[in-house]
């Protein structure tokens, strides 16, 4: 069974981990530790725009690639965004809906985490 976690900012700007609870205009994260285990009693609220879903897809450095990460592709400098689209995990070439494939191939070959598009706007050429 994968994993299901998510990351999201707090209003100090740190990426927080764990499962999210959402209501109309607030979320909050209750931490999971590197163990599974998660960190009963505390929640910590976040900016409800910078939800990802972890994939449960790895880049070439074992690095977990979430929604919103953006990937580079090999040694180009070619970057993808990381989008839940139309049912399913897709990479997106210039957030073009029209230029998407699912994230089925063996991302830990080629895939690596640059950034994202909430720290790294302007990575992306839209």
């Amino acid at each position: 069974m994968r994993p299901i976690k998510f990351r999201a900012q707090d209003f100090t700007g740190t990426w927080q981990y764990g499962f999210i609870v959402k209501g109309n205009e607030q979320a909050i994260i209750i931490p999971v530790h590197k163990d599974g285990t998660v960190a009963m009693g505390i929640n910590i609220y976040v900016k409800p725009e910078t939800i990802g879903q972890f994939t449960s897809l790895y880049d070439k450095n074992h690095r977990e690639i979430y929604e919103g990460d953006i990937i580079k592709v090999g040694g180009e400098k070619q970057k993808i965004e990381v989008r839940f689209v139309r049912g399913v995990f897709a990479f997106l070439w210039g957030g073009n809906l029209d230029d998407e494939f699912p994230t089925g191939s063996p991302t830990h070959e080629w895939a690596e985490v640059v950034g994202n598009i909430h720290d790294n706007p302007k990575m992306l050429k839209r």
